[in-house]
């Protein structure tokens, strides 16, 4: 027990009782001789009871303990104690232990006071705030006042009912205001054609009464002077003034007599600071027989720094190098080859990209809203009964989603607000109006990090309503998060815990099947890496890492030190753009976090049109590798490449989970097809062809199956990982050409109607129908439909027509020839085409055991000239017909040789439109997978030599009349 203090004692309202010693004799009536705190031992009355201990303002709960014994009944007796729980959103300072003291009352005093950031004196002169008087509670403050957060000045006295009034206007700007007193923030927008060039994008009222920030300025956005680089390759511009060059501005574009512009022939200046379109040049004409790639294309403010020649005719197998010119940031491929296929590695020139000028707000939400819809297709549907498998905490299919969320300093809490509601948005939006789920880890990051919502060990999916109050939670607890991790934006910090949740994720069983999607928001002044590593090459780690199926990275920021232009914008957007994994449509730059979580909000409507055929998805893989892997043995397509690849299989409806899971197995598949329409399937007749033909049924006996990449190999593959993408449907009827031989396989083809849509019920042991679904498949951004010839509306006539192919008067037999001469050339890309399927993997011979692959594969083969296809059927002794054409490896080396097999039977054989002008692609089927002798073999032709084995495909453009009549008869 202390020695008696009387100063202390009366500092602490306690006024002492007579003084004694343990078992002395000098307390009477009845007292006790006993520690008196600040008193020391003096004669205590074990009568005198304590009241409820007293009300503390914001205080949650009172914790009362009796010696070892907690929540004792009153009356509260000497030494009890007393602690107190503020609520939510304040701290506990003085004394929080109150002891009943024998005098009928507690010691000590206890205050809730708001939790607050730390006064941070760099913030308060960088924002010019005048912060208040200092306090820690309301009644440290005179008449009229309370004590409240005052953002980086902390807790300071601020006058009841306060009102800056209206923001400072500021010229070519609107300003939006949110919330009121305190709370109050006005925005500030720039006009159309103007960006945001100094100042704070947004102001708070401030507990002064004055408005925080710096006042704003709006420039014009400007575009630079195009003319040097259509210059550089022999062009002009039409009509060209001297600038400057404002948004609207616009100019045409012209070649010499002897050269064709190759990009957009019209740029107009738009509201990023960039030209619209595609980069130009003037690529030199063709000479007769030459195999080359088109000029690549000429970037503003950059330029071709190594690999040009003089001529401009770039070979198969050359690079070319881009550079952008100082201060400007190079947005796409800067080192590019010329590939097999005379397509350029990159798409061509990259854009040069001034780091003052932020995206559209509007443009961005679009490109937002596109990715997010491509992730709705990837989620996960709920668990229950009516729908086609359970999900559990560790599911192998679906999404995992990875916030990344910066609470440095130099975000104020208005921005990470904004960037927090931006968020629950994207949750909501993935979830696409349904109760769709992910796997969700959340990290926020400053100097250090802080785990939201950590996958590794809460693997149990959250609902949207869960992970949209996880997101709430860290905004109510941003002072408390920010004072524990420190004021610096160290991101390296946030991408290794990040990683180590990957590494997790991907080390379970099932992780091919997942898509990872991680959202880093940021505010863009972590170039100079003052906290930890350089973040870009950590991002690039992780991506080669995965390379089989690698994560994705979207950066989103308002980068404010951007707009200052020169080297520290240059570095920023460098490494915002390195983020994002390079990728250009993973990648926005903003002028506000505000501005864009108000636009999307305008965008909840746009839709990807799904029906538009020949839209293949992710096949960069395929293309910047002039192998394109192989069918038989080769590279895995990625999920959603081939959106229209079909798989036919026996039916397996036993009730018994071990019969119905072996529906895709070996002996069930039967092979390929492709969707030429919601309610046809295009395949080979062959497949059928050996089936009994007093059977008139037996076409029931089959299932199709769409949007199918990975092939299930046991009953607890069928169990937890058949994707949920997948849409499967009973075989109404199979028509076949009435030609059809059944000896030489000429008139290979066939029709498919769908039947019954179908869908496995709970237990996985038994195919449901699913009501109100009969004959019809919708499609999702894994099930589209391929372009075929002689088709209305089809691209390949636009195709044709854009390089004014087919003269205005053709009739529709006309232009149906001219679609099948041109998609069966040799010329535009040296007859490159793409053959898909699940069929054998290895070089095969006939009458090999079969074995399908594991995954949807993909290879590159070029389409023979029909004289060598002849001499081949002729060197197997069989037919060779019209309705036939060959296709072979486009690589002779042993280990790159590609080929169809057993398996991809029916399965399409495909060809690339890409248009130069505007770097779009469509694919067009021109085969169906038919026969062949043997896989990726060899044989010896005579006065020719060893050549590889064509593969033989049914010609598709010249029974497309067939195939016209029976879906228009039908």
């Amino acid at each position: 027990c202390p020695t008696k203090n009387a100063v202390a004692a009366a500092l602490a309202h306690r006024r002492c009782r007579k003084p004694c010693q343990p078992q002395s004799s000098r307390c009477r009536h009845g007292l006790v001789c006993l520690c008196d705190h600040e008193c020391g031992y003096s004669c205590i009355n074990l009568a005198n009871f304590c009241p409820t201990p007293p009300i503390v303002a914001h205080a949650r709960n009172i914790t009362i303990t009796r010696g070892n014994s907690a929540n004792p009944t009153p009356p509260y007796r000497y030494n009890d104690r007393a602690r107190y729980v503020c609520e939510p959103g304040y701290d506990l300072v003085t004394d929080d232990n109150h002891l009943c003291h024998g005098r009928r009352g507690w010691t000590g005093s206890s205050i809730c006071t708001p939790h607050c950031r730390r006064y941070d004196p760099l913030t308060v002169l960088e924002k010019r705030m005048i912060c208040g008087q200092t306090c820690r509670i309301d009644s440290d403050c005179t008449e009229g006042h309370q004590c409240r957060c005052d953002e980086s000045c902390s807790l300071r006295c601020v006058r009841n009912n306060l009102n800056c009034g209206d923001a400072p206007s500021v010229r070519n700007a609107t300003i939006q205001y949110v919330g009121s007193g305190l709370d109050r923030i006005a925005h500030y927008i720039c006009a159309e054609g103007f960006y945001l060039a100094s100042g704070s994008t947004s102001r708070r009222c401030a507990g002064s009464g004055t408005w925080d920030g710096i006042q704003p300025t709006c420039e014009r956005i400007t575009c630079s002077n195009p003319s040097p680089a259509i210059r550089n390759t022999g062009g002009r511009v039409v009509g060209w003034v001297r600038g400057p060059y404002y948004v609207g501005t616009q100019f045409s574009f012209a070649c010499r007599s002897n050269q064709r512009l190759i990009g957009s022939r019209t740029r107009r200046c738009e509201s990023n600071g960039r030209w619209s379109g595609v980069p130009i040049a003037c690529d030199n004409r063709r000479r007769q027989n030459e195999i080359r790639c088109s000029h690549p294309g000429y970037p503003v403010n950059g330029g071709i720094v190594r690999g040009a020649t003089g001529s401009y005719r770039f070979q198969v197998g050359e690079q070319v190098t881009f550079a952008c010119d100082n201060n400007y940031v190079l947005v796409g491929e800067p080192i590019q080859t010329c590939l097999y296929h005379l397509q350029w590695s990159g798409s061509g020139a990259p854009v040069c990209v001034d780091p003052r000028f932020p995206d559209d707000a509007q443009s961005a939400a679009q490109q937002i809203t596109r990715n997010s819809a491509q992730i709705t297709a990837e989620m996960s549907p709920p668990s229950g009964p009516s729908l086609s498998r359970s999900i559990t905490a560790g599911h192998e299919g679906g999404n995992e989603i990875y916030f990344l969320i910066d609470l440095s300093r130099s975000v104020s809490n208005d921005a990470l607000n904004n960037s927090l509601r931006f968020a629950e948005k994207l949750v909501t939006r993935f979830a696409g109006g349904t109760n769709k789920t992910a796997h969700y880890g959340i990290i926020v990051f400053a100097s250090r990090t802080n785990i939201t919502l950590n996958s590794k060990t809460e693997r149990n999916q959250l609902n949207t309503t869960q992970i949209v109050k996880r997101l709430r939670q860290i905004y109510a607890d941003r002072n408390a998060k920010r004072n524990a991790i420190g004021s610096g934006t160290n991101t390296g910090a946030a991408l290794k815990v990040l990683s180590d949740m990957l590494a997790v994720s991907y080390q379970e069983q099932g992780s091919d099947d997942r898509h990872r999607h991680c959202f880093i928001f940021t505010d863009g002044t972590s170039w100079q890496h003052n906290d930890g590593k350089d973040p870009v090459p950590m991002v690039q780690q992780m991506i080669r890492e995965y390379i089989d199926n690698p994560p994705q990275f979207y950066s989103i920021s308002s980068c404010e030190v951007c707009r200052r232009g020169g080297r520290i914008a240059r570095n920023a957007l460098k490494e915002l753009k390195g983020l994002a994994g390079n990728k250009p449509e993973n990648f926005v730059r903003i002028e506000s976090f505000h501005l864009l979580q108000t636009y999307i909000d305008q965008v909840i409507d746009v839709r990807i049109d799904y029906s538009k055929c020949g839209q293949a998805g992710d096949v960069g893989s395929v293309k910047n590798r002039a192998t394109f892997g192989r069918v038989l043995g080769g590279s895995k397509a990625v999920d959603r490449a081939w959106p229209w690849q079909a798989i036919i299989t026996v039916k397996a409806d036993q009730p018994h989970v071990h019969k119905v899971s072996g529906c895709y197995s070996v002996a069930n598949f039967r092979g390929g097809g492709s969707i030429i329409n919601n309610k046809w399937v295009l395949t080979a007749y062959h497949l059928f062809a050996d089936l009994e033909e007093d059977n008139n049924q037996w076409y029931k006996n089959f299932r199709v199956t769409f949007g199918f990449y990975r092939r299930p190999l046991s009953r607890n593959d069928f169990v937890t990982k058949l994707s949920p993408t997948i849409t499967v449907f009973n075989v109404e009827r199979v028509v076949k050409h009435p030609n059809y031989d059944y000896n030489n396989l000429d008139y290979d083809i066939a029709l498919i109607e769908l039947g019954q849509q179908v869908r496995l019920n709970q237990d996985k042991n038994l195919w449901l129908d699913v009501p109100n679904s009969f004959g019809w498949v919708n499609y999702t951004d894994y099930i589209r439909p391929v372009c075929i010839p002689c088709m209305p509306n089809n691209c390949l006539n636009e195709h044709l027509r854009g390089k004014g192919r087919i003269p205005s008067n053709s009739n529709a037999e006309q232009i149906c020839n001219i679609e099948k001469d041109y998609v069966l050339s040799r010329d535009d890309n040296q007859g490159a085409a793409v053959v898909t399927g699940f069929g054998h993997e290895k070089e095969r011979e006939p009458g090999d055991e079969k074995h399908a692959s594991l995954h949807l594969k993909q290879g590159l083969v070029k389409l023979k000239p029909d004289d060598l296809c002849r001499q081949f059927i002729k060197l197997w002794d069989e037919t060779h017909t019209d309705r036939m054409i060959c296709a072979s490896s486009a690589s002779t080396q042993p280990d790159k040789v590609t080929d169809a097999c057993k398996g991809d039977s029916g399965g399409p054989l495909v060809r690339e439109l890409y248009n130069e002008n505007t770097r779009k692609s469509c694919w067009v089927q021109v085969g169906v997978v038919s026969w062949g002798y043997g896989c990726g073999k060899r044989s010896n032709l005579p006065g020719i030599g060893q050549r590889l084995r064509p593969g033989i495909y049914t010609n598709l453009p010249l029974l497309m009349p067939w195939v016209n009549q029976q879906i228009n008869e039908n």
